[in-house]
């Protein structure tokens, strides 16, 4: 089987590239601490945290399909997912290594380490898919299914693999591969092509029809039952808590570094109009749970309509109100939502409870965004669909992110956000 003639292949890929983190980490290390400065540096530690980034590296390049049995993916692509799980394994290591222990990686041994593993896990990449990953794989594609078509449009003009028929009587036994893809009308088919090819040697893939699935779906078992769950998004345990905490330190250390910013801001709403400093507004969240969201006050507190959309020029705004809002300044105390959980740094903007009841008579899947956990900034804040633009165009970018999360654009979305600034023309 496929599977089989590639598992040794995969193997050794897999091997070579923990040699490759290793060897590159202590290579750095070296660099860093004798060529430049003639220094032993803490070598035990380096040694023993080095051990620790194969383990989260290899973590990484797996879960990101690198060693996928079947690349139907482009090198080029490849080498994109290999330096995005490069870059998310080391993040994720410097996160560890912050808390399990008092010494600190120096920044330009990581640097160097990073461009150098990178430079060789893409060479390694390389060299496999050339002279070990070069055999075509012959499939015959049984069925006219939405996936079917997908799946021919996907794998045509990859060079590894040939689509050489699409029916039963074309199946051969020079075929390496038999792809069944029907719509769920037409599913007693399916059952027709398995009975028919159950005895044969030749690997059989089935589609299934997951068009009606917004967010995807997660594969489960019940008692030895197979199960496929729509709009469950297939979020790994393990990369849910590296999200938690990345958002844990960023925000702690944020907080801790622009104090004297959060000091100045607090006087200036407190001693420029009557009210406390802080905004609670009941907000919900991920699972359809509500917290409370804070902000920096920038609205009178004898302002009428308090539940009512902020409009440009509205009268309700102070004057330091206005600047804050404009700037996103007043979104600052949403960094202790985080810390304590309520929230994320990256993840749909959460509504209020009253708004939520309207949007989703009105909005098709507009509920599915509150399958994640609600963020500071989002995919659509950084195309700018934040503030009083479309709702739908907001809820569609919502859906996409969860769909096709990652650490990696969680840590794209950070950046576009500083990137893009905080001023936005839509912020009243």
């Amino acid at each position: 089987m496929i599977r089989r003639k590639s598992e040794g292949v995969f193997f050794a890929e897999k091997f070579i590239d923990q040699i490759i983190v290793y060897g590159t980490w202590l290579f750095a290390y070296f660099f860093r601490f004798q060529s430049l400065s003639g220094e032993t540096g803490l070598l035990d530690w380096y040694l023993q945290y080095g051990l620790l980034l194969v383990l989260i590296s290899i973590y990484f390049f797996k879960n990101s399909k690198l060693y996928a049995n079947e690349h139907i993916d482009s090198i080029q692509k490849q080498i994109i997912t290999q330096i995005k799980a490069n870059a998310i394994s080391l993040i994720v290591f410097v996160v560890f290594a912050f808390f399990l222990s008092e010494h600190r990686a120096s920044r330009i041994m990581l640097v160097s380490y990073f461009a150098i593993s990178t430079v060789m896990l893409i060479f390694n990449k390389i060299i496999f898919r050339k002279f070990f990953l070069n055999k075509k794989t012959k499939a015959v594609v049984i069925g006219n299914g939405k996936a079917a078509l997908e799946y021919i449009e996907k794998v045509k003009s990859h060079p590894r693999f040939e689509i050489i028929g699409r029916s039963t009587e074309e199946v051969t036994d020079d075929v390496d591969l038999i792809v069944i893809g029907f719509d769920n009308k037409d599913y007693a088919k399916v059952d027709e092509t398995l009975d028919q090819y159950n005895e044969e040697l030749i690997p059989i893939v089935v589609l299934p029809d997951i068009q009606s699935s917004i967010l995807g779906y997660e594969i489960q078992s019940y008692q030895g039952i197979p199960m496929i769950i729509f709009n469950e998004p297939n979020f790994k345990s393990f990369n849910l808590f590296f999200k938690r905490a990345m958002d844990f330190v960023l925000c702690l250390i944020g907080i801790l570094v622009i104090s004297p910013l959060l000091i100045t801001i607090a006087a200036l709403v407190k001693f420029t109009s009557r009210g406390p400093i802080f905004y609670g507004q009941v907000r919900m969240g991920v699972d359809g749970g509500e917290f409370k969201m804070w902000k920096f006050r920038s609205m009178r507190t004898d302002s009428t309509n308090h539940g009512g959309w902020t409009v440009k020029d509205d009268p309700r705004v102070t004057a330091i109100g206005n600047f804050i809002r404009k700037t996103s300044l007043d979104e600052l105390p949403q960094l202790w939502n985080v810390v304590v959980g309520d929230m994320s740094l990256v993840g749909p903007r959460p509504e209020r409870p009253q708004y939520v009841k309207e949007f989703k008579k009105d909005i098709p899947a507009y509920m599915l965004r509150h399958k994640m956990k609600a963020g500071i900034t989002g995919w659509a804040q950084v195309n700018g669909w934040r503030g009083d633009t479309s709702i739908p165009k907001r809820i569609e970018c919502d859906l996409w992110y969860i769909k096709n999360w990652s650490l990696w654009l969680d840590i794209s979305i950070i950046f576009l956000t500083f990137w893009k600034g905080f001023i936005n023309k839509n912020a009243y």
